[in-house]
């Protein structure tokens, strides 16, 4: 079986957040299991092709789009996957993937298009001949469209994993005419949403199967209040809507050999995160070993519940808890938590992206905190729990398939349920509560280190959808 994977960012090429993990990780996963795959993303600007070893193949690939035509030279790197790089400098010779800090590039419709067209054209153009085109969000939602519609491919199958269904690439509806699209696709069975043109919606429909990141959000979707607007439309082809949990890539994220992180431990030499903790403190400045340490590490944005931490700020600096935030995002969360550096002597805050600094965070922290109002699947509670911490978060997506509260038989976290500050502030005390029981915490510290939240499984369960697409038999995951 030959698959093709194509995604706006990879790690470790060029990341923003969780779904770079994802791409990074899952091919790789699969290769392993005897399946070619050919992964496939835009070369940025910020992409160190020198430190990753990747060479130009003399292909270029010319796609006429918006009245004109962009050429994309090829680059590659030969791993157990296949990368293929897609550089036009014009398009993607920008300091940011998607957009400046005030906001999304304008012709974002015109570069993930004709990155789009690309993939389509060289795939092409090398006789690839993949069973499987497995695109991600709404940066890569035209290649079902394309495959099924343009270029007429019906025997190659395509799955959209839908990341975060908030972000769906909405754009105005002479996006048509500048994507070189008929107008017969302007309809609300295809890709016109409100007046305009929306590039997931045409992923949904004209892809073979629809993934989302956990199988609580494959529900959620389903729901107005999740559904982004979309949520009819994903009734209408829940048939073919699958929720298969993430995973993260254990070879990475492990304390055993992490070189970022003060102390190397694993579930059998515990004691020594407590060096990890006690070292961060002293680089925090912050003070009281005694006291339970939470980190919140993630981007500074409503989804994430940056609102209950903003807003319980005060009553977080008076309890007897250490408190670290990592992050960046929105203007006004950034400002609000840069101007409150230094205020609390128990909070220590860093505006900014520094994965190093995060496995710090990760290895020394006691508690995770992930209040998010809604989350597809989230990856750092796995990663929290795999570095020896606890999660304290909001019931919901993939954090409601990962964490189970404590007032449960099997329980190893703490969740609430509904997002307000009140809610928030008891989970946060109820996890001082389990901390100060020494021996309860030791225990499911050691339990939450020994849990399988590999990308393993998470392979072996898109090994079973491709398969099931291309022999066109039942899906059963």
């Amino acid at each position: 079986m030959k698959v093709v994977f194509a995604s706006s960012e990879i790690y470790p090429f060029a990341k923003t957040g969780g779904l770079a993990d994802i791409s990074g990780s899952l091919p790789k996963e699969i290769a392993k299991k005897g399946i070619k795959v050919f992964g496939f993303m835009p070369l940025y600007k910020t992409v160190d092709i020198e430190k990753h070893k990747i060479k130009p193949i003399n292909v270029y690939i010319d796609v006429f789009l918006n009245g004109r035509t962009y050429t994309f030279e090829v680059y590659k790197l030969i791993d157990n996957v296949t990368f293929f790089f897609l550089k036009n400098d014009e398009l993607f010779g920008r300091d940011y993937l998607y957009g400046t800090p005030e906001g999304d590039y304008s012709d974002n419709d015109v570069r993930f298009g004709a990155f789009s067209y690309a993939v389509m054209e060289f795939i092409k153009k090398e006789e690839l001949n993949p069973d499987i085109i497995h695109v991600n969000d709404w940066q890569t939602s035209l290649i079902p469209v394309l495959t099924y519609y343009k270029y007429n491919w019906h025997h190659v199958r395509t799955v959209l994993t839908i990341h975060n269904l908030a972000y769906q690439g909405i754009f105005d509806k002479f996006a048509i005419e500048r994507l070189n699209l008929e107008w017969d696709l302007f309809h609300m069975e295809a890709l016109e949403f409100y007046d305009k043109v929306n590039f997931l919606k045409g992923g949904i429909v004209f892809s073979s199967a629809i993934t989302t990141v956990s199988p609580t959000y494959a529900k959620e979707i389903l729901k107005p209040e999740y559904g982004f607007g979309l949520d009819g439309l994903l009734r209408k082809y829940e048939n073919k809507l699958y929720g298969i949990i993430n995973g993260i890539d254990y070879n990475i994220w492990n304390p055993e050999t992490d070189k970022y992180i003060y102390e190397n431990h694993c579930e059998y030499t515990i004691e020594k995160k407590f060096i990890n903790k006690k070292l961060f403190l002293k680089e925090t400045n912050l003070e009281g070993e005694e006291k339970p340490l939470f980190i919140f590490i993630g981007r500074l944005a409503h989804q994430k519940g940056i609102d209950l931490i903003k807003d319980s700020i005060e009553e977080l600096s008076k309890l007897p808890i250490n408190l670290a935030i990592l992050g960046s995002g929105d203007k006004e969360y950034n400002d609000f938590f840069e101007s409150i550096k230094g205020k609390y002597e128990n909070i220590f805050i860093k505006v900014g992206y520094d994965e190093p600094f995060s496995r710090k965070m990760y290895a020394a922290g006691d508690f995770l905190l992930m209040p998010s109002l809604f989350e597809p699947c989230g990856l750092n509670q796995m990663i929290a729990m795999r570095y020896a911490a606890l999660v304290v978060a909001r019931k919901t997506g993939g954090l409601n398939d990962t964490v189970i509260d404590i007032s449960q038989p099997d329980g190893y976290g703490i969740l609430f349920e509904n997002p307000n500050e009140y809610e928030f502030l008891n989970a946060v005390n109820r996890a001082i509560d389990l901390y100060n029981n020494k021996q309860k915490f030791s225990e499911l510290q050691k339990k939450v280190m020994g849990f399988d939240f590999s990308i393993e499984s998470t392979a072996q369960k898109y090994i079973k959808l491709y398969e099931s697409l291309k022999y066109s038999r039942e899906v059963v995951l």
